[in-house]
């Protein structure tokens, strides 16, 4: 009887210094993947992923010293309608972007439209383009 009343008493001690978990910091991002004529929009947003799925209607890569825009790349999506994203030089002298915008669209507000999200990111695009 006694050593379960010990037994009882050391597990309830143990039981009031088990600490609650940390919560662990949770993904977000937004990227644009364009393979050929697909494109897939993609927002993470605390962890949960959601996508558009498009098909692209232009891609534009320019290679002129000076010019402001660096990409552009217009998807069609079936939520959202025409979409277009623009990177701007960052350092002209390397080449190097550092900035994807999104381009306003009055359907990205609409509830369906998963990439309205995104709109106030910095989004990154993979061009799997050959």
């Amino acid at each position: 009887m006694q050593q379960i009343l010990m037994t009882v008493l050391v597990l309830v001690m143990l039981t009031g210094c088990a600490q609650p978990s940390l919560e662990q910091p949770k993904a977000n991002g937004t990227y644009l993947v364009i393979d050929n004529n697909d494109a897939w929009a993609v927002v993470i947003s605390d962890g949960k992923r959601v996508e558009e799925h498009g098909l692209v209607v232009d891609a534009i890569g320019m290679s002129t010293p000076g010019a402001v825009v660096a990409n552009s790349y217009v998807i069609d999506t079936p939520n959202c309608g025409r979409v277009q994203w623009m990177a701007q030089h960052d350092d002209v002298v390397d080449g190097a972007t550092s900035l994807m915008a999104l381009n306003y669209n009055p359907a990205l507000t609409e509830s369906k439209c998963v990439i309205g999200e995104g709109l106030s990111s910095i989004w990154t695009v993979l061009d799997y383009s050959s």
